[in-house]
């Protein structure tokens, strides 16, 4: 590493903050297929910074917890998308990396509205899968296997309006997709 000049002129020893930055940018010189992009401050700009009054952080948690809206046409809307999308992906005839990302906007969808309504394993759920989904680089067969099983389970949790985190029966659902998806992702690291 080269040694930092002092304004004086001597050498002086790197802060563990320039340490790390040093150790980034020689990171980067090394491996010059990564691209870096600079964050948009679009939204910043919009609503500017610092801290959100505590009332209303309040009042937006009350709404949420008093929330009566009826989940199942949300969800409903959302799953016969998802099973529109699935039926695309089985005959092959898409673009597969466009039928990718609406398949991963979709799971998004009920992940970030399952808890919203009171449906935290929804949310767990397509949490799982949409990191799964974002991991993957095309579709498949067996990934088309795995977004069914998925989409019939939340289908049911929907359904039979199972809120909460679905007890043992949800930890068992939970702990099976995150396992299907790992041993999808090993068996195309090693084949």
């Amino acid at each position: 590493m080269k040694p930092i000049k002092a304004q004086n002129g001597a050498d002086a020893t790197p802060t563990p903050i320039q340490n790390d930055k040093n150790k980034r940018r020689q990171k980067m010189e090394e491996t010059p297929d990564i691209k870096i992009y600079k964050a948009s401050r679009t939204l910043q700009a919009k609503v500017g910074t610092g801290t959100v009054a505590p009332e209303t952080i309040a009042a937006c948690q009350k709404t949420i917890v008093e929330n009566q809206t009826d989940f199942m046409p949300v969800a409903g809307k959302f799953l016969d998308e998802l099973s529109a999308e699935i039926t695309r992906a089985r005959t092959g005839s898409e673009n597969m990396e466009a039928l990718r990302q609406n398949l991963t906007r979709l799971v998004m969808q009920l992940k970030a509205n399952g808890a919203m309504f009171g449906y935290p394993l929804v949310g767990e759920l397509a949490n799982t899968m949409m990191h799964f989904m974002e991991s993957v680089s095309h579709v498949d067969k067996d990934i088309i296997a795995i977004l069914e099983a998925n989409h019939k389970t939340l289908s049911v949790i929907v359904r039979t309006g199972m809120k909460g985190d679905g007890g043992p029966q949800g930890a068992a659902l939970k702990a099976e997709l995150q396992g299907v998806c790992t041993r999808y992702l090993e068996r195309q690291k090693s084949g």
